[in-house]
């Protein structure tokens, strides 16, 4: 097998989406525009026939170039139409160009390296919608269906029409960690560009929930691709979060596409109090891998490891 290194300006962006289309469990992540969107200018490793495409997406601080992995793209790796052997895995692996000093990437399910990579097992939450909703809703916890219960006497309205500009004015008032990242200086650029993006594709939708005067209390960004749903980003007030309003919207965006042959992915979480609230939805834990290699000399190398993000 005979993997490339290209830039940007050399990818065949048609051939990859075609690929892209192709591959079995969702490839969002992976497709031209959204790579586009969070991290412009990445590259590639790609086989001659584009059968095999792994996207690198790097940057450089202080003259060392690495690989991380972007903001809401929970999973990249190396993708294929086709079930990849572990030994195609590490050959594109070790085909990592050594001008990347660090790489700090998350791998797709169906990349499985050997021993010899160091990797770190992470968890996320998928949900089938395959079924109706009074199935999917007799699998709910007893706290799911309290805060529930809790969140009908507010009188909250969902909505699926909410604009970026709401989203982002409410992703403001949210203390939560995740908000506090998405807004810093560095990363909002990303989600700036991604939004419409998702949009424009026909990818991806903010849904809502507002209280009975038709303020915003909760809001989320999900996309949708191939059968799967996303939950990329959400954000609350603190009104929001006293009327339960993020477990009315989960429960509303279940009711609206139960029964369709579609996975809802929560992306997450390695964090035991947010996984708990995902699977108060019967959600079922699946794994997935980081990759970790330190290339550079010491002592950057240890200076590496409290983190260059």
């Amino acid at each position: 097998m005979e993997i490339q290194y290209v830039d940007n300006h050399q990818i065949d962006k048609h051939r990859w989406d075609q690929l892209m289309r192709m591959v079995p469990g969702g490839a969002l992540y992976g497709q031209s525009w959204y790579l586009d969107a969070v991290c412009p200018g990445w590259q590639a490793l790609i086989t001659n026939d584009y059968s095999r495409l792994m996207p690198l997406t790097s940057r450089r601080k202080f003259g060392i170039s690495y690989l991380f992995q972007p903001l809401v793209s929970q999973q990249l790796g190396i993708f294929s139409r086709q079930a990849l052997k572990k030994e195609e895995t590490e050959e594109f692996l070790q085909a990592i160009p050594p001008v990347f000093k660090l790489v700090e990437i998350t791998l797709n399910n169906q990349n499985q390296p050997g021993a010899g990579f160091p990797t770190i097992s992470h968890i996320t939450c998928k949900l089938n919608l395959n079924v109706s909703y009074t199935q999917i809703q007799e699998k709910y916890t007893e706290n799911t269906r309290r805060n529930l219960k809790k969140a009908a006497l507010e009188n909250l309205r969902f909505r699926t029409n909410i604009t970026p500009a709401e989203f982002l004015e409410l992703l403001k008032k949210d203390k939560s960690a995740g908000s506090r990242i998405l807004l810093l200086r560095k990363n909002l650029p990303f989600l700036l560009r991604l939004i419409p993006a998702l949009i424009n594709h026909n990818a991806g939708m903010i849904c809502g929930v507002r209280n009975r005067h038709g303020m915003l209390l909760a809001a989320a960004l999900i996309a949708q691709d191939k059968g799967f749903h996303y939950y990329l980003a959400p954000a609350m007030n603190e009104e929001g979060r006293e009327s339960r309003a993020m477990f009315y919207l989960i429960d509303r965006y279940i009711h609206l596409n139960a029964g369709l042959p579609a996975t809802f992915d929560f992306e997450g979480s390695d964090i035991e109090s947010v996984a708990r609230f995902y699977k108060g939805y019967g959600a079922v834990e699946f794994s997935y891998t980081s990759l970790r290699i330190n290339r550079l000399p010491w002592p950057l190398n240890l200076w590496a490891d409290r983190r260059i993000k």
